[in-house]
């Protein structure tokens, strides 16, 4: 039996979620080989992750979140132009990583785009943090709530379960160790991804940026720049009207909007 061009991760405890994203993975990727590996005892997040990477067999190693929705069409396509170019990618990240909280370097470090629940429950919010072609290169870290790795790289830089035994900071470490060993990380823009949860960054996770910060001492650079980090916001109605309505083009005019009205310093 031939291996799975590509794998899914997915670390879930809800039956409704975990069954509606397998649902939408299963759907984009109905014609390429994939599997889907659900782990719903995770003790944390790296060792879920390290536990789907043992059983995974695809070439592509993809970890999502059980609470997005992908709206893309040509999804494979998508993944198949970003992996030629990158070895680990998400959709939205920084290339200069400051500190646990990726958007704290501020603009121009800042590339992606994403979308939320509107906060009045109708529609979709996108949030574009800067994008300037359908893949961008140079990245240091990735948003976990959706990313990539070649098999080569999860050989080679495995969660890290001892220090990051929760779930916050996984994310940023492993993507960040995939930088540091010299990996090629990055954002894909063809990706129309909708995340229903906007993250808890309360004490648990200061808890483990100061572990994440203590680990990278003398790798980290730079000073946070937490009031640099707006994004230009459109509402449309779907995931879907999401993939139509945001094309490249439309995202790279937003972005230039963006960066237009940034200091000319930052």
């Amino acid at each position: 039996m031939h291996a799975p061009a590509i794998s899914v991760v997915i670390c879930s405890i809800d039956e409704r979620k975990f069954a509606a994203v397998t649902s939408n993975y299963r759907a984009l990727l109905a014609d390429t080989a994939h599997e889907i590996i659900g782990i719903h005892d995770a003790r944390s997040l790296t060792e879920g992750y390290n536990r789907g990477v043992r059983q995974a067999r695809g070439g592509l190693v993809i970890f999502s979140h059980d609470d997005v929705e992908i709206g893309s069409a040509d999804f494979p396509g998508a993944l198949r132009r970003a992996a030629e170019a990158l070895d680990v990618f998400g959709v939205i990240g920084t290339s200069k990583l400051v500190w646990a909280f990726w958007p704290a370097a501020g603009h121009p470090h800042l590339h992606g785009w994403i979308a939320h629940p509107a906060a009045d429950g109708n529609g979709c919010e996108v949030a574009v943090y800067g994008v300037d072609g359908p893949v961008t290169t140079g990245l240091q870290a990735l948003d976990g709530m959706f990313f990539a790795a070649k098999r080569e790289v999860i050989e080679r830089v495995p969660f890290d379960e001892t220090t990051f035994d929760g779930f916050h900071c996984y994310d940023i470490d492993f993507t960040f160790a995939a930088h540091l060993a010299g990996f090629r990380v990055g954002t894909t823009a063809e990706i129309a991804l909708v995340h229903a949860s906007g993250g808890d960054f309360g004490p648990e996770f200061e808890r483990y940026a100061r572990k994440l910060d203590a680990k990278y001492a003398e790798r980290l650079s730079g000073t946070r720049d937490v009031g640099n980090w707006a994004s230009v916001r459109r509402v449309f109605a779907s995931p879907q009207v999401v993939a139509r309505e945001c094309t490249l083009e439309r995202l790279v005019a937003i972005t230039r909007h963006l960066r237009a009205q940034l200091p000319h310093d930052a």
